[in-house]
């Protein structure tokens, strides 16, 4: 029997931004899944009883002891606390319930200099791959910390071929402790999703982006190519979610959606649900998501199961998880994403081929498939 410790201080609130975003759904996902563990596997979930923990105790996770650092709390910043002072916490965990080693769902999480062996989930190496839009010594100190959680680990497990690819190639890692498995995608992203979206006051022709304002989503090009749509067909509207008020990229967003009179045209609605997100893919008329960098490309792939018609760029992991069923181009060439936008927006026929080969390329990616082999990989590598 092999014991590991689960850490899944991704599902609470305050640690990070994860509980509402990528690493969140993908923690969630993986735990609804712990049934599907080999029987030589035992898994033990661990949280901070110092932050929410409604998610975790409802997966019967224990708190980790942290009695002897929670004084310091007040006093350091919180990644000083959670990584640093981690160490010792996560070692007694080891140690009081016998386990042979831990299991950390993102490698940003892994604490430096933990002294057991662990294995991580890489999800990307943003940080190192676009340096120069993460110059500041607080991003290099970020990935030099990815790096040796890296090195340190037992075995990776990478969520496409391309993440795999820039573990080798940022960390130095040998490709052989690299097991790739692609995520999934929930049931409840499907062409059929429903929900009130009552609140939102949609108008009737939009398209729709997710995920973010920072660099690398590539906003620019979003509202370049929306504004000739605007032009030639008024009535389409441009919808966004995610968190954009608390982003450091707020105030040029804002001053670059004045700058071409977008503001009675765009739609911020901010955080959704993921039943009103399955809800918004489905009823968008076009996903535009001209994003730079991706490990994985989820988004690509939820709009994609709810039969969105999808504009995405070629470049990172997007066209691994996008196939034939979604129009990728090159981000250099942006006009080519607006002459894409004005043809699909304008095209009943096209529209309805891409909405045909969405779900079934989506059919392809699945949630147990992708636990099966972390919990597989875990129980032979310890």
């Amino acid at each position: 029997m092999t014991a590991i410790g689960f850490d899944l201080r991704g599902l609470q609130d305050g640690f990070k931004a994860h509980k509402k975003r990528g690493i969140g759904v993908y923690i969630r996902n993986l735990a609804a899944r712990a049934h599907l563990a080999p029987p030589e596997l035992s898994l033990h979930g661990f949280y901070d009883p110092g932050l929410e923990a409604e998610e975790p105790v409802a997966m019967g996770a224990e708190a980790y002891d942290i009695r002897y650092i929670s004084p310091l709390r007040p006093i350091l910043r919180q990644y000083v606390w959670q990584h640093f002072l981690f160490r010792p916490v996560i070692k007694a965990a080891a140690r009081k319930n016998r386990l042979d080693a831990f299991f950390f769902p993102a490698h940003l999480d892994a604490p430096a200099g933990v002294g057991i062996p662990y294995a991580v989930k890489a999800h990307d190496m943003i940080q190192a791959a676009l340096g120069e839009m993460h110059s500041s010594l607080k991003h290099r100190a970020h990935v030099m910390k990815q790096i040796s959680a890296l090195k340190g680990a037992r075995v990776i497990i990478a969520n496409s071929h391309h993440t795999k690819g820039d573990v080798v190639k940022y960390a130095g890692v040998d490709p052989k402790k690299i097991v790739v498995a692609h995520l999934g995608v929930d049931p409840e992203f499907t062409p059929h999703a429903e929900a009130d979206l009552s609140r939102f006051d949609l108008p009737e022709k939009f398209v729709f982006n997710v995920g973010g304002i920072d660099p690398r989503k590539n906003i620019d090009l979003l509202f370049t190519a929306f504004s000739r749509l605007m032009d030639k067909d008024p009535d389409y509207h441009l919808v966004m979610t995610g968190a954009m008020e608390g982003d450091p990229q707020f105030q040029s967003f804002n001053a670059e959606m004045k700058s071409r009179s977008l503001q009675s045209r765009v739609r911020a609605l901010g955080y959704v649900t993921q039943k009103e997100l399955a809800a918004l893919y489905a009823r968008a008329n076009v996903f535009f998501y001209p994003s730079l960098y991706e490990g994985f490309g989820l988004p690509v792939l939820e709009a994609m199961a709810c039969g969105a018609p999808v504009i995405t760029t070629n470049r990172s992991s997007i066209p691994e998880v996008a196939g034939d069923a979604a129009i990728t181009l090159d981000p250099d060439m942006p006009e080519l994403f607006t002459e894409a936008l004005l043809r699909l927006a304008g095209n009943d026929d096209e529209r309805a081929r891409l909405r045909e080969l969405g779900p079934r390329r989506a059919a392809t990616f699945s949630w147990d498939t992708h636990a099966k082999t972390v919990w597989q990989t875990l129980a032979t590598a310890f």
